[in-house]
């Protein structure tokens, strides 16, 4: 296996690796090409880091522990090993999340409206708890959707993580040192990977200023700011809304046990939802694909596990063989290979392949950050194995029966887990599904088109819904036989001929009435998380109880998300903004731009947007200089115009600019999701 290490310090004049220092440093290892420009990240960035002061030592990768074998498991060794969860050393009352009531979920269940599946987690996701791995590693489970893991160095602690808020963050360190007494300053933080359960509480753990003075080790991958920056930016409108949906966000609180139901590997806390406090340190020592460090006493091997996000790294100690898994294993549920709030393409193999490579590390312990940790090595290459078998097999019949000619529906529809491993602790239906993710791998290397032509002939999407409505004899006529449909409970079938009707006239209410009842109803009976808080919040859309969220939302309201961007990321999200309809034919718009010194030509013709980075034309009608934070205010949160900006014209007419404002589009207020 080839192994590469690639380590880089935020700081200009030091440098672990030889190469020149600039403020924008560029490394390349082999066929390895990451760049990493600290100077944006002007929040929260040191710029006094040094490894060595902080006792770092880079060791050499040929000592990596992976071996070339897994762990052993007996022939006969059943899917529910004894053992399965960590010892408890600490037990607390919920505080960011609803207080589990025993009675309540009685009463849910007794009704019909929750899954059995879900009603067995609440407890357990509910309560939070300090797990004792070993006599180094704990995790803190419970106190919201994500965990963390606390290592014990020789003088300090090492902290895996940092949950989704500073108020959580800050619980969870607390919960940690009343359970074991510990007072140990926290000197490193490793990100396992982007997503902002991972480090938006990063304040919690360790102060501003002890980062900027150097003194935190900050550890991710190389794509670590680059990836949270592509899922945070471009589709940030479209995110932000459908994880709010998948989550559960917007659903009315209106009885005693549906204030958020778990996502069957952790609760979506209250306080996550909320824009305040969420923050993260810059990473000052990057991974490649291996990077081995001596840290406080202790040997962490971190390793690339791409595949629940690209980004994603596992750490495995040396001394004592605990493994942080981060979100590799999701926790005790079916890999979730596409979530339905909309990411990247997650590829089952490649996922697979990751788990196989920590599995050859033998671990005894693995923390995760979702669902319960695992312990004895027996255990955890069960969880492990039955994990990548899982997603094997699902790619594997995928592609087979792809070659079989079955269309995307079809496959969902056919493809089971088999019985070994679909009864599995760590395989339960909650966060993921087989029908998810079966057409996820096709739409992922088949696309959209099922083989039928005719969908290239469809009538648009209104006219569409109109055939439909008069050839089943008119909206009344189904909505007669919807309300037939609901009393039999035919939840699918009557929400699908409803759609219809609600496309052709949004505003006939007594339809939307009864798709909602029939989605309500059918989200009651989802064991998927995700399933069963689309269709409660559909149901709440179409009864008219969000119209005075969803009108109003503006997710860049908030600018500082942005400002504390690098510009070339800023720069990237203007184009995706361009109203094309708006620009007259043949406008031509040409305009240099010089962004907290560093420039840009934005070229408008054809009705597109292009933007050179670090490129400037004589030729251009404009040249202007202007801050990167006026720029966030100018064309994303747009509330300001130009006079009232930094922006000073060099040459030409500011006007130019106030016109490339002007054509840039917003995205509030909301639409009707459920169309």
């Amino acid at each position: 296996m080839k192994k590469t290490i690639l380590a880089l310090t935020v700081l200009a004049s030091f440098n672990v690796l030889a190469h020149s220092p600039s403020a924008s440093e560029r490394l390349i290892h082999g066929d390895h090409d990451h760049s990493f420009d600290a100077s944006e990240y002007s929040v929260v960035l040191s710029q006094n880091y040094n490894p060595t002061k902080n006792g770092i030592k880079f060791i050499d990768a040929n000592k990596s522990a992976e071996q070339q074998s897994y762990f052993p498991l007996a022939p006969n060794a059943t899917t529910k090993l004894a053992g399965s969860f960590p010892e408890v050393v600490w037990r607390g009352e919920p505080l960011f999340t609803p207080e589990f009531n025993q009675e309540n979920m009685k009463q849910a269940l007794a009704e019909g409206k929750i899954h059995p599946e879900l009603a067995s987690m609440e407890e357990a996701m509910t309560n939070p708890v300090i797990f004792k791995l070993s006599d180094r590693m704990y995790n803190a489970f419970g106190f919201e959707g994500a965990s963390i893991t606390f290592i014990q160095g020789d003088e300090g602690l090492i902290i895996s993580d940092a949950g989704s808020t500073k108020e959580t963050a800050e619980a969870m360190l607390a919960a940690y040192r009343e359970a074991t007494g510990d007072k140990r300053e926290v000197h490193t933080i490793f990100y396992t990977h982007h997503h902002p359960d991972q480090w938006a509480g990063t304040e919690g753990l360790a102060t501003r200023e002890d980062f900027e003075a150097g003194k935190i080790n900050v550890i991710a991958h190389a794509d670590f700011q680059r990836k949270m920056n592509e899922e945070s930016g471009i589709y940030l409108n479209q995110q932000s809304i459908r994880t709010a949906y998948a989550f559960g966000a917007f659903i009315p609180n209106n009885n005693n046990y549906d204030s958020g139901v778990n996502q069957g590997v952790g609760y979506p806390a209250d306080i996550v939802m909320q824009s305040k406090n969420k923050s993260f340190f810059a990473p000052n020592i990057l991974v490649d694909d291996l990077l081995i460090l001596e840290i406080d006493g202790l040997t962490l091997e971190f390793f690339h596990t791409p595949g629940e996000a690209p980004d994603g790294v596992a750490m495995y100690v040396h001394e004592t063989g605990d493994m942080v898994g981060g979100d590799t294993i999701q926790g005790e549920t079916i890999p979730n290979l596409y979530t339905i709030r909309g990411t990247e393409y997650r590829d089952g193999l490649e996922w697979a392949d990751s788990i196989d490579r920590m599995r050859r590390y033998q671990p005894v312990t693995l923390s995760l950050h979702h669902g319960r940790s695992a312990v004895n090595a027996d255990r955890v290459e069960d969880v492990m194995k039955a994990y990548a078998d899982s997603l094997r097999y699902m790619q594997d019949q995928t592609v087979r029966y792809i070659n079989k000619g079955y269309t995307m529906h079809e496959l969902s529809d056919t493809i089971k887990l088999p019985e070994e491993l679909k009864d599995h602790d760590y395989l339960r239906p909650l966060r993921g599904s087989e029908y998810q993710n079966v057409a996820n791998i096709y739409a992922g290397n088949v696309g959209w088109f099922n083989g039928d032509a005719s969908e290239f002939a469809k009538p648009d999407h209104k006219n569409m819904a109109q055939l439909y409505v008069d050839m089943m004899g008119g909206a009344e006529a189904i909505k007669q036989a919807a309300a037939k449909m609901i009393a039999e409970q035919q939840y699918g079938e009557a929400m699908q001929i409803l759609t219809h009707v609600i496309r052709v006239d949004q505003d006939d209410m007594a339809a939307r009435e009864q798709k909602a009842v029939a989605l309500e109803r059918w989200g009651w009976q989802q064991s998927t998380p995700g399933w069963r808080h689309w269709a409660l919040t559909g149901a709440a859309e179409l009864r008219g109880q969000l119209d005075g969220l969803l009108g109003t939302m503006n997710f860049f309201g908030d600018a500082s998300k942005f400002v504390d961007a690098p510009t070339d990321d800023v720069m990237s999200l203007i184009p995706t903004r361009l109203i094309a309809e708006q620009l007259n034919d043949n406008e031509s718009i040409k305009i240099n731009m010089t962004v907290d010194g560093a420039k840009y030509l934005v070229n408008i013709s054809n009705r597109t947007m292009a933007i050179d980075n670090g490129f400037q034309s004589e030729r251009a009608n404009l040249s202007v200089e202007m801050s990167k934070k006026d720029l966030v205010h100018l064309f994303l949160v747009k509330d300001i115009n130009v006079k009232e900006s930094s922006a000073k014209a060099v040459k030409g007419d500011i006007a130019d600019l106030q016109r490339l404002v002007d054509v840039i589009d917003t995205f509030s207020p909301f639409y009707l999701h459920l169309r």
